[in-house]
């Protein structure tokens, strides 16, 4: 729903939505309102999902206190990258919260953020787009076949498992934009 609905909406929605067993409804209302959201989540069985647009352990922590998402998906390049993403996770945990993050990352920071999701005892499940373009992910990268089974298979190589294809990615560069090096 990307914050596109008050709090008495969200509540109706949700309401109506039960019957339908969701996995979660996502941030139904801007994340700011943390009352609200706690409100919606007490109000309704069906599981409230939240914190892509939450920065840092800080701007959770009354999350948690208020036990205001049943599930937290932070964005891990905006939450303050890997490492403070699982500080996040583990905070969740002390609260029993489970650990979806939100992804819609590159392969590499795919692979990264399935890093974090196998270093923390809530994690859930972990957002993933490139099932339709799964060609593009094994050219661009030297990872091979990473998905098995509906899974990703983590690698025991240095860093996240697999490297960037640098001769196929330049192809897939944006035009007047430069190249890291």
């Amino acid at each position: 729903l990307h914050t596109r609905l008050d709090k008495h909406s969200a509540i109706r929605l949700a309401k109506d939505l039960e019957h339908l067993q969701l996995m979660w409804l996502e941030e139904p209302i801007p994340p700011e309102n943390i009352d609200a959201m706690a409100e919606i989540t007490r109000s309704t069985s069906v599981p409230i999902c939240g914190g892509e647009n939450l920065y840092l352990r800080h701007g959770f922590r009354k999350v948690f206190e208020q036990q205001a998402l049943d599930i937290i998906m932070p964005d891990i390049p905006k939450c303050g990258g890997l490492s403070e993403c699982r500080k996040i996770a583990e905070m969740a945990d002390l609260y029993s919260i489970p650990f979806a993050p939100h992804n819609v990352s590159s392969p590499i920071g795919t692979m990264a953020s399935a890093q974090v999701c196998g270093t923390v005892p809530n994690f859930l499940i972990l957002e993933f787009h490139w099932f339709n373009r799964m060609e593009y992910w094994n050219t661009v990268t030297d990872g091979g076949n990473i998905i098995q089974n509906g899974r990703i298979k983590l690698s025991d190589r240095p860093g996240i498992g697999l490297e960037l294809n640098e001769d196929v990615a330049r192809q897939y560069q944006y035009p007047n934009t430069t190249w890291f090096e």
